[in-house]
């Protein structure tokens, strides 16, 4: 209980820099994880970490996803030899935070990186596997240093055309050779080149140039790898239209998402005994909008919230506008999560008739109405659903009529009103749901005479960190746990 409670303290909102300086004492390190690694800090308090003699509160700063990302930067100047790769591996982002990436000037010295515990190499691998890949490939392809530029040849799939053309125009040979063995290891796939199984296989024939007697064998073998030929960008029109035709649905799916296919094609696809290929082939940009509303497409596929990185959409605004007013929602979907959209537009949607365009405007639009947030926090069901009440526009006044609905998450709301009265947040203490009970000894508008009793119990560490609990009360705590004073 004392380490909960340690764990509390550090966790409190209203505890002043002084409380937060004085659990970086050895006798308080229970409470590291939660100080350095889950919350955010004053610059005092990073400035102390960074000067701390034990280095293990400063491995949690590196990959809090709670700290500006500029302050975790900081520790590029930090001793330890590890901490470089710490910083590339960068945090968990928990439900409710965006990710946010390092400055780029961070990244590109750490793309130089060199040391006696890693190489360069792999500390681009550990930052390409972050949510930030492509802004991570971008600067390295342009790096003042030629080996980062060099490295980032390995990565071609990530690159834009025009950053690739630099890059084989280096005026660096290393660079100039790095693109060039790209390029020749690029070369037409032989049948002996394919590899026999595992993860490769499907990525080469998804994406390398497959020789004429390689696509003849795969033909031949007719069976499911196929689908990954029909979504090979490089795949010659003749085998599209045989793959078209092919009896598996897999492969004619992937050929009903491929840009290039033709009036007599679309026209076969849009009427296949499959419905997944008929929606698949419902968004494709050669179908007129009444070719779009003969294909049911309403409650299938379901939709999928991805938050990991705030990438400005490839598609013009225009591009954008248009799929909002398509009779087609998967367009719609599309449409609602292009945070450029205008106001009026980005209106219609939050008004959708299909749940996935209300939920995927909510999450991405900025100007998402506070009714329609409200609506797609109770409507999904998404682990990142709690993403959704960290949106300035998300409501509060009202929200006290869910203090007894059947979902833990729904009675969560309750206590997010600034008017929920102090017996009922008392009440929720005593919910069946451990999370309820949390937050609810956390609440600062809980009846003080009920912090020392939890302050006793199960919810110390919750009750710890209950605003309330002004700065002489932490400090009080801290005494009582045997933590020195500064």
């Amino acid at each position: 209980m004392r380490d909960e409670l340690l764990r509390g303290v550090a966790a409190n909102p209203a505890a002043p820099a002084g409380v937060l300086l004085r659990l970086l004492a050895p006798a308080a390190s229970a409470s590291w994880g939660v100080l350095s690694g889950g919350r955010d800090l004053p610059v005092e308090v990073v400035d102390a970490i960074l000067a701390h003699s034990d280095r293990r509160p400063a491995v949690h700063l590196a990959r809090n996803p709670y700290v500006d990302p500029a302050q975790r930067a900081r520790l590029l100047d930090d001793p330890d030899p590890r901490m470089p790769m710490r910083l590339a591996s960068g945090p968990m982002w928990p439900a409710g935070v965006r990710a946010r990436p390092l400055p780029d000037d961070a990244v590109r010295r750490l793309l130089t990186c060199d040391g006696p515990l890693f190489t360069g190499y792999e500390i681009l691998g550990e930052l390409m596997l972050t949510p930030f890949a492509r802004q991570v490939i971008a600067l390295a392809a342009t790096h003042p240093d030629a080996g980062a530029r060099a490295r980032a040849c390995g990565d071609r799939a990530m690159l834009p055309t025009r950053l690739w053309q630099v890059l084989h125009a280096d005026p660096d040979p290393q660079v100039r050779a790095a693109a060039a063995a790209e390029d020749s290891d690029r070369g037409e796939v032989q049948p002996d080149e394919l590899p026999a199984s595992g993860h490769a296989r499907p990525m080469v024939l998804s994406t390398r140039r497959l020789s004429p007697a390689l696509i003849d064998m795969l033909l031949a073998a007719n069976d499911s790898e196929l689908q990954y030929v029909a979504s090979n960008p490089g795949t010659p029109p003749y085998v599209v239209e045989i793959l078209s035709r092919h009896p598996d649905a897999a492969v004619r799916g992937q050929v009903a998402a491929r840009d290039e296919l033709s009036a007599e094609q679309l026209a076969r696809l849009c009427r296949d005994v499959n419905q997944a290929v008929r929606v698949t082939v419902s968004t494709h940009p050669g179908l007129s909008e009444a070719e779009r509303a003969a294909i049911e497409v309403s409650s299938w596929p379901p939709y999928h919230v991805h938050l990991a990185v705030p990438e400005v959409p490839h598609t013009e605004p225009e591009v954008g506008i248009g799929w909002a007013y398509s009779a087609n929602p998967l367009l719609r979907r599309r449409a609602a999560q292009d945070p450029r959209l205008p106001l009026a537009v980005a209106a219609r949607l939050a008004a959708d008739s299909d749940e996935g365009v209300r939920v995927l405007l909510a999450y991405h639009h900025p100007a998402a109405p506070p009714a329609a947030l409200l609506r797609a926090y109770l409507d999904s069901r998404d682990p990142h659903r709690p993403y959704l009440l960290s949106r300035p526009r998300f409501p509060t006044a009202g929200l006290v009529r869910f203090a007894r609905d059947t979902d833990a998450q729904v009675r969560l709301l309750a206590l997010r009103d600034p008017e929920v009265p102090p017996h009922l947040v008392d009440e929720l203490t005593r919910d069946a749901d451990e999370q309820v009970r949390a937050a609810a000894a956390a609440h600062p508008r809980l009846p003080p005479h009920r912090l020392p009793a939890l302050l006793d119990g199960e919810l110390v560490r919750h009750a710890a960190a209950n605003p309330q609990l002004g700065s002489e009360a932490l400090h009080a705590l801290l005494d009582g746990a045997g933590v020195p004073r500064r």
